[in-house]
This record gives C-alpha cells, structure tokens and sequence, in this order.
C-alpha cells in the first residue's frame, strides 16, 4: 500500500456528489462526513500557480488551507497498523462460520491513533468501492465515538443512528412538540445488513467507566453477531478496557473453581499500536524519516529542501516525539511563514511557536 493509495480518493460522480458540502464542516460520526473523508482530494499546490511571493494572504489562499493539515505523514505506527488492517479485513471479508475479528488500537495519547482508526475506515471502504463499483445504499464503514451518555442501549443506539441519517425522535403524545429518543437497535441492525456494513469504527473507549463496560460490550457484541461486521475500538488504554470487558463477560459464564472464583481469560485480541517515535543521535532515522515527510511536502518559496531535518533533534525536543505536536507545530510555523512573508521555517520561528513546550506562566 503506497502513500498515494492513502491520500488520493477514488473519483467518480458519487465522489463528487458527496463532496458537494465543504468537508471541513462535516463529521466522521456521520455518514455525509465520513464519505467525505474517503474521497477527498488533498494536493500540495503548485508554487508556480499561487500568488506571488511576498502577496498578502487572501482568505481562503490555496497554501494557506493546505498548511493547515498537509498531507498524512506515514510514521512507523501507521503503517504498521494499515498493514495488519489490511490483512484482517482481507481475510475476514468472505467469512460467513464465527465471529468475526475484533481488534484494538492502543498507545500513547497524541501518537496518532484516530489517525490510524480513520485511514483503516477509509482504505477498507476505498477497497470495496474499486471492487464492487460505487452504490449509495452501500455502507461499509459506520464511525462513531464514544456518547457523553452510556448508562443503556438506547444511549448506545444513538451515535449508530446519527451515522446512518435514522431519525430515533419520536413523540411522546403529552404535546406537539414533545419528542424523546427510542432505542434504534432493531433498525440499526436491519440497515448495516441490507447495506453490507462490514467494518464498525468505535474511537475514544477510554471514556467507558469500569461500571458501564458490561452494558456496552455487550451491546457491540450483540450487534457484531446480527451483523458479521468487524469491530476495532481505539483509545489510550483501549486494550485493557475491551479485554476486561470481554473477561468478565466470559467468566460470568464459567463454573467457579474450587476457590470459589471464576477462572481468569487470556484475550486473544489482536492489538495495533501506535506510541511516540524515539529518537537518538545514535539512531535517528524513523524519526527522520517523519521529518523528512514534513520537509517534502512544505510548499514555501523559500524552503530548501533538508533544511527541516537538520532540525530533526530540536523538534523531538519540542515534540516528545509524539505526530499530534509535531504536525500542529509545523503547519502554524508554515503558515507564519506565509503571513510574515518570510517564507521558511527557522529556529527562531518555531521557538516563537506555542506548542509542545511548557506552558507554565512566567515568574
């Protein structure tokens, strides 16, 4: 899977159909949202057809946007985790005996795991859609985070709704305007069926309390058995969580032993982690090798290729190592650059940067 398979959508008039509203002002937990992200196009622009060096910046200026997020940068946990993803799908894909694969995305928080979870959802519905053709009653990835409200099923049918377009408001007859949510499973379940659904996304479980896992575990897990979907949950600590809950779910169902317990259960759930780059003067090339992504795709006219990498150790410095800081630093030191005419990034330009660093106010 080249880098290009990640970033270049696939093209066609439902692509550009579901990409008529601006994509900035979409979500990934909704369906409108997540297709957007799945076709969007993302082209570093041409120095040679924007606006003169030293040209004040417009709203709107095609550099300015692109600095904004640039391009994904692959690093060693990214492409690591596509790889495996791929591979689970790809095996799963035809399955029709057992439960399909569930997996989790654990790390460090800030080393790009909803980055991760998200090219996952796109590159699988990306590969569907160049196998079978495009089809807008095709569903094949659902994204959704985690409720503010957990405490029942219904709470837990509502993200999965909103990501289908399912209206869960119904009246509740004491007056015109008085409308509740209803538990949406059954038409949950009915929809991910009859539009191939096969890959469900759950992003922040490290928001489950201990309490409210049993209920939400067993949700998913009721949902995973009606639909054959895979389920990858993403979240710092994510393993522990779903692990704890699939063992106390399972131990519920096992005699006790002579102690009066309940025999513990090893998961077998396949884990793809993604932590903060190391770095060392000893060995520096995967964090280098990150940097080096970020130098390529500056679009500045005064940017001398390599000269973000003799860097390479400040901004570890900086950073921690974790992408979050380092892609936040240098799309703000980018477009500094362009606002402030100057048109690279120096030392001195990061150092005015506020990120990454202690933000404890002075003495």
């Amino acid at each position: 899977m080249s880098r290009n398979d990640l970033i270049r959508p696939l093209p066609g008039a439902l692509a550009e159909a579901r990409t008529a509203q601006d994509p900035n002002t979409l979500l990934l937990s909704t369906r409108e949202g997540f297709d957007a992200f799945v076709h969007r196009i993302v082209v570093a622009p041409d120095l040679q057809d924007c606006a003169p060096m030293g040209t004040v910046p417009a709203p709107g200026d095609p550099r300015m946007s692109y600095h904004a997020e640039m391009l994904p940068v692959m690093t060693p946990g990214l492409r690591r985790g596509l790889l495996d993803a791929r591979r689970m799908l790809r095996a799963g894909r035809s399955r029709t005996i057992g439960r399909p694969l569930t997996a989790v995305i654990d790390g460090d928080r800030g080393a790009g795991k909803s980055t991760l979870l998200a090219l996952i959802g796109r590159g699988h519905q990306g590969m569907i859609e160049k196998m079978s053709g495009p089809d807008p009653d095709r569903i094949p990835v659902i994204y959704i985070n985690v409720p503010a409200n957990r405490d029942n099923t219904l709470h837990w049918s509502l993200p999965f709704a909103e990501f289908l377009g399912l209206d869960h408001t119904r009246p509740t007859g004491r007056g015109r305007e008085d409308y509740r949510s209803t538990d949406m499973t059954i038409a949950i379940t009915h929809v991910m069926r009859h539009s191939s659904t096969r890959l469900v996304l759950i992003d922040g479980v490290e928001r489950i309390r201990e309490t409210e896992l049993r209920t939400a575990f067993d949700y998913f897990q009721a949902l995973q058995d009606q639909t054959q979907a895979t389920f990858i949950y993403c979240g710092t600590g994510a393993c522990d969580i779903v692990q704890d809950a699939r063992n106390d779910s399972r131990r519920a169902a096992l005699p006790l032993n002579a102690a009066g317990r309940r025999p513990g259960y090893d998961s077998e759930l396949p884990v793809l982690w993604v932590n903060r780059i190391p770095y060392s003067p000893k060995d520096p090339a995967e964090w280098e090798s990150v940097v080096s992504a970020f130098d390529d795709d500056l679009r500045l006219f005064k940017h001398t290729k390599g000269s973000l990498v003799t860097l390479s150790e400040y901004l570890h410095q900086r950073t921690g190592g974790y992408i979050d800081s380092l892609n936040h630093l240098i799309c703000q030191a980018a477009q500094e650059a362009i606002d402030n005419a100057t048109e690279t990034i120096t030392r001195d330009l990061l150092d005015d940067i506020n990120i990454g660093r202690d933000n404890a106010p002075p003495q």
